[in-house]
């Protein structure tokens, strides 16, 4: 059997008007060009010439052709790829007649193929998961990635994006991408191994969509932009189509790998099917978002917004399609239930508005089948009205774990107990349910129906991993916050702002059943007191595995910056640092500490730095955690002085897919964060 190993050589090849580098291989000790290897780029070559001479394949004594097709390269010529030459047109005839069968066959293994991906699907949708959309699949984010893998250390790291797939349809081959730039995977050998078996499920649909003209993905840089809401049903381009293929079979043969097995010459395409699909489980789906980077907690995953079709399914479309979707045959009949309580419903917006109505058990009952049958509302709204207390967990269960409702404002609302007497009257609450996250504010103003309404929340929430909060609302009220978070078990991840408390800090870091594992702070520890005694909880946390620091303004205070670095050095949960840093300047303490925990650590993994002067001492360091850690994946520079030829090398990084995200910015973080956020209103 023929033994391959690791080359670095190139041959350069010409086909038609193109010429193109492609790596050689060395089999049984000779270097060689293989066949497939050209046909990836140019699938029409049959044979190659060397000076107008046509190159015989390697072969054995008996004249038989070795398997894989190779010539013995020869790096100091070009090779020039040949197409097959014409058949007379008799030939031709019974050529196109063995081609017509042969796309019959093909037709049926794509047919029974998508009937295998139709029977998973439905399995997909009877999971009673709801937080985030179900299909995706992932891609090289770069093109040229695919000459360069060669080991399977180098599958894992080279850098891949995940896209998800709008469920606009229960017809695999009438599904299309959502309108998103896709996500970076980080830890992507865990990823892969973890979702292999379902991914080739998912990667067949994309297959399936290319095959009718359906999947368009862009590629692209630094500076992501937006893609059309709806994606082109045809591919005009030929270059893509070859491109696109390119990189799903690139994705196939990863997934080969992970499972070490190998495809066999002439095996079916169904038979792979039926052997590789398998539906994820709830859990999977809940840890997915745990693998992507840059995921923005104000827009929802792969910008899908969850609906609720009227036989009663969750699905996850884009704006078009949700607009498309917002009305179903039920519809009008649950806006004039819902306006004969007293409600009123604005089907432009899809806002629901309830005021001064005394909202009975019926009235719960007949929201509750009505947002679980299709009744898709994007905001609620209810002002100085009443409910029993027990009808509010039932109202509250479905909106939060089972409706499209995003945003839902309550204001005066009185809760009832048992013998219909005002138990507590929530003042003003605002929650904002987005994929995982979510997000309550009390507008800054404290009240005890508050905290007992937010603690309901959070009592009734069975998918909202990501909790957001604001430390001004439990200001002066800190047990408050203690009962509350206490009180729900599945929150992992906190997102909290303005935390500039000793008190409040000692509640998150003293929970009796703390379960986060990641913290996001932002325009919080600007005390000195709060900065010493939040490096103090740090060391005493066991369950803390991300912490996020990206504040607006960044840290500037070096004893601090020192602190956390040599806590986090031996710390044995954290292994995820995200930091904005300013003012580092040659030799100054910011910078040697910075220097060392990048040549020595593997814990920071996106780093923001801001008004400061970069020395090439420091770009070395940055260079030397780019290629060596796989941690680090994220860099951005905010009004700093780079040189030019230290952004090019840090360039070259971004360019073969060690960092996910590199950018320089001429203004100020907080500058450039809220440009992009009034861009995003506007919209």
């Amino acid at each position: 059997m023929a033994q391959e190993t690791h080359n670095r050589k190139s041959q350069t090849v010409k086909f038609r008007d193109h010429t193109v580098e492609i790596q050689t291989v060395i089999i049984n000790g000779i270097e060689c060009l293989r066949l497939r290897d050209v046909q990836l780029l140019f699938d029409t070559v049959r044979a190659f010439r060397i000076d107008s001479v046509l190159q015989v394949f390697v072969h054995d004594e008996t004249g038989k052709n070795l398997r894989p097709l190779r010539i013995v390269a020869c790096v100091d010529k070009v090779v020039e790829a040949v197409e097959s030459m014409k058949h007379s047109s008799n030939d031709t005839h019974d050529q196109l007649a063995r081609i017509e069968g042969k796309i019959d066959r093909i037709d049926n293994n794509v047919q029974e193929i998508i009937r295998q991906i139709a029977n998973v699907m439905r399995q997909m949708y009877q999971l009673h998961e709801y937080t985030t959309p179900r299909y995706f699949f992932i891609l090289p984010a770069k093109h040229s990635d695919m000459m360069l893998i060669d080991t399977v250390q180098n599958w894992f790291h080279t850098h891949y994006k995940l896209y998800f797939l709008c469920e606009c349809s229960h017809e695999p081959n009438e599904m299309h991408v959502a309108p998103h730039e896709g996500y970076s995977i980080k830890k992507a050998r865990d990823f892969v191994v973890k979702y292999a078996p379902y991914l080739r499920t998912t990667m067949q649909i994309a297959q399936v969509l290319l095959s009718v003209g359906g999947l368009v993905i862009p590629q692209l840089g630094n500076a992501a932009t937006a893609i059309n809401n709806v994606v082109p049903s045809q591919l005009k381009n030929p270059k893509d189509y070859n491109d696109m293929k390119q990189q799903l079979q690139m994705v196939d043969d990863l997934l080969n790998k992970v499972d070490n097995q190998r495809n066999h010459a002439g095996a079916s395409m169904i038979g792979k099917q039926n052997s590789k699909g398998t539906p994820l489980q709830g859990a999977e789906l809940r840890e997915l978002q745990t693998y992507l980077e840059l995921v923005d907690d104000k827009r929802s995953l792969g910008n899908l917004y969850r609906i609720v079709t009227d036989d009663g399914y969750v699905r996850w479309v884009c704006h078009k399609h949700y607009n498309e979707s917002s009305y179903n045959i039920e519809m009008s009949k649950y806006i004039k239930e819902f306006e004969a309580m007293g409600g009123k419903f604005n089907s432009n917006s899809n806002e629901a508005f309830i005021s001064q109505v005394n909202i009975t058990s019926r009235n719960v009952e007949m929201m509750c089948k009505a947002l679980g049958k299709g009744f898709n509302i994007v905001k609620l709204i209810c002002r100085e009205c009443s409910i029993d207390e027990d009808d509010l967990e039932k109202l509250l269960d479905i909106i939060i774990n089972r409706s499209s409702i995003r945003c839902l404002n309550m204001c005066s609302v009185r809760v009832r107990n048992f013998f219909g007497i005002t138990k507590y009257t929530c003042q003003e609450i605002v929650a904002e349910f987005n994929s995982q996250s979510l997000k309550v504010r009390f507008s800054n103003t404290y009240y005890d129906g508050n905290t007992l309404m937010f603690t309901r929340f959070l009592l009734q929430n069975k998918i909202h991993k990501n909790l957001d909060l604001s430390a001004t609302d439990f200001l002066w009220h800190e047990s408050d916050l203690r009962q509350c978070m206490e009180s729900n078990a599945v929150v992992t991840e906190l997102v909290l702002e303005y935390t500039n408390n000793v008190n409040i800090l000692n509640v998150i870091f003293n929970l009796k059943k703390n379960a986060l594992q990641q913290l996001k702070l932002m325009h919080s520890l600007y005390e000195s007191s709060t900065l010493s005694y939040f490096c103090e909880m740090l060391k005493k946390t066991k369950t803390l595995v991300e912490l996020d620091l990206m504040d607006y303004t960044g840290f500037e205070d070096e004893d601090f910056i020192n602190t956390l670095l040599e806590i986090l050095k031996g710390h044995k949960s954290i292994k995820y640092l995200n930091i904005h840093i300013t003012n580092v300047q040659p030799s100054n303490q910011k910078e040697v500490d910075l220097m060392k925990s990048l040549q020595n650590d593997e814990f920071i993994s996106r780093l923001c730095i801001s008004s400061s002067l970069i020395s090439r001492e420091f770009t070395e360091a940055l260079l030397h955690a780019g290629a060596k850690r796989d941690t680090f994946t994220y860099l951005e520079f905010y009004n700093c002085q780079v040189k030019d030829d230290d952004k090019a090398k840090l360039q070259s990084l971004y360019e073969n897919g060690r960092l996910h995200q590199l950018s320089f910015y001429e203004e100020p973080r907080w500058y450039v964060l809220l440009d992009e956020t009034n861009g995003s209103v506007n919209k």
